[in-house]
């Protein structure tokens, strides 16, 4: 597990998961930090949980694809938000792939008594999972990820009839009240430009499309670290024919 206190907020009493108390684990592979810009405009601690139902090959957090044991309880990791929640926006749960876990219900259910937002990422190969989260209004924004074209799905995570599923989880999302975004990292052997328009269109009615540049610094296949991302211009004017569909984006460029 992997532990980060930020440095801009002062918590010298803060509950230490470097301490939790000895007992039934959860499998969360946690890491908890309020550095990472996972929801724009706020001030958030993020829970990564361990575990992916896909193998992207391009996965920027692959040390939390594989599942893993942490020492702390969700009680533990409630607690740590707890203390922090006078000074955080919300809550992101992320990973891995959050809706695989069976300690993501146990641990939405344990953050109602922080007051945060949370907000949650996702590949939206649970629909089932997603829909029942949003009905009993224990998330307030989702983050679905929409990784490619339907017939290239899967082959490019390694799994099987991901699309069906992805495109019940779109739909649940756009026939729901909660706040969200869809997202399409722009990795080229993944997505080609211009198909990312026909993406869009699939994603009519909703808040906002992000495009997010692929960054090849630390990936699941390290073969992927030599691929050379899409210019940064070639994903704005694709961008720009997004904006038909949604309002769209582009994020690391």
């Amino acid at each position: 597990m992997i532990v980060h206190v930020p440095s801009r907020v002062a918590t010298p009493d803060a509950p230490s998961f470097s301490t939790a108390p000895s007992g039934e684990t959860t499998g969360i592979a946690a890491t908890i930090s309020d550095t990472r810009p996972n929801w724009p405009g706020r001030r958030t601690a993020t829970v990564l949980l361990g575990g992916c139902d896909l193998a992207c090959p391009y996965c920027f957090d692959p040390e939390h694809v594989g599942r893993k044991r942490a020492n702390a309880t969700i009680a533990r990791i409630a607690e740590q938000i707890a203390f922090r929640a006078p000074v955080l926006d919300g809550v992101v749960i992320s990973g891995g792939e959050p809706t695989v876990s069976s300690a993501l219900i146990p641990l939405l259910e344990a953050l109602v008594i922080t007051g945060l937002p949370v907000k949650l990422d996702t590949n939206g190969t649970s629909p089932d999972v997603l829909s029942s989260l949003i009905a009993d209004g224990l998330v307030h924004f989702v983050s679905l990820d929409v990784k490619t074209t339907p017939e290239r799905y899967d082959r490019l995570t390694g799994a099987s009839r991901v699309w069906e599923r992805v495109e019940r989880s779109i739909t649940a999302v756009l026939a729901s009240d909660v706040d969200h975004e869809f997202r399409t990292t722009c990795y080229p052997f993944a997505i080609a430009t211009e198909d990312v328009p026909s993406i869009a269109a699939r994603l009519t009615g909703g808040r906002r499309y992000a495009l997010q540049q692929f960054e090849p610094r630390r990936t699941l296949d390290p073969a992927a670290t030599t691929v050379t991302p899409y210019p940064a211009d070639e994903l704005r004017r694709v961008a720009m024919r997004c904006a038909v569909h949604l309002p769209t984006v582009v994020r690391g460029v």
